[in-house]
């Protein structure tokens, strides 16, 4: 199977993912990381993009690859995987901490913000005090940006039940930046027959990047090899 991975908000295009593109190129897979715009550059190039440039960049690349395809998404990557998988043939939809609510209180609150807080500071994502010493994300990010998160949020619930896909959520069970509710709202929403439901208990958001990084990892590629030996 051909995958497409996609990162969050905010992350490093290719380190965000830690371990799992090599786990699953290890287990026969081909996987695609695009950089979605304005990010793995600096936080300011952020400010010239709009939710659908991160869509049109994922589709287009999702489009190139050859069938079967999947796609795994985090955080805000999920939120685009959804899209993906909701309008083209799709074998496997794998969402990691989809980004459908966030915790932050004054996160709706950022058009106002905006005008007097310029940029807030990167999420609290990692929980382990030494990995997150090595976060590769951006360490803040233009305030104004997040009102493009806030509308792909907004349009991805509707979505959802369009995908019928084979699915995986999972949860990072300490996570500070989405809230579990969001992200057990994206698995119901899903219109998928057969979806699966993960928790890694001892990981902030980017469970990938915490103390769940290598079993997550694991995990995705075993219910890929399971699904994709389905299909054959």
């Amino acid at each position: 199977m051909h995958l497409l991975l996609l990162h969050g908000f905010t992350s490093h295009p290719v380190l965000t993912l830690g371990p799992l593109p090599r786990v699953l190129r290890e287990a026969g897979f081909t996987v695609v990381q695009p950089a979605l715009p304005g990010h793995g550059t600096r936080p300011e190039d952020l400010l010239r993009v709009r939710w659908q440039d991160w869509l049109a960049v994922a589709q287009e690349a999702y489009q190139k690859l050859p069938e079967p395809r999947g796609v795994v998404g985090l955080s805000m990557g999920a939120l685009l995987a959804a899209h993906l998988a909701a309008e083209s043939p799709t074998q496997a939809l794998v969402a990691l901490a989809p980004a459908l609510a966030l915790k932050h209180p004054l996160a709706p609150l950022a058009p106002l913000l905006a005008w007097f807080i310029p940029r807030f500071p990167g999420p609290d994502s990692i929980q382990d005090p030494e990995l997150r010493k090595q976060n590769p994300n951006y360490p803040y990010f233009p305030t104004r940006t997040l009102l493009q998160l806030l509308a792909l949020m907004r349009r991805t619930p509707e979505v959802l039940p369009q995908v019928k896909a084979p699915a995986l959520v999972v949860e990072a069970g300490r996570d500070k930046v989405v809230d579990p509710a969001g992200v057990r709202g994206y698995h119901a929403l899903l219109g998928s027959p057969k979806k699966d439901y993960l928790v890694f208990p001892e990981s902030g958001h980017d469970l990938l990047l915490d103390r769940d990084r290598e079993a997550g990892a694991q995990a995705v590629r075993d219910w890929l090899i399971a699904n994709n030996n389905h299909l054959q």
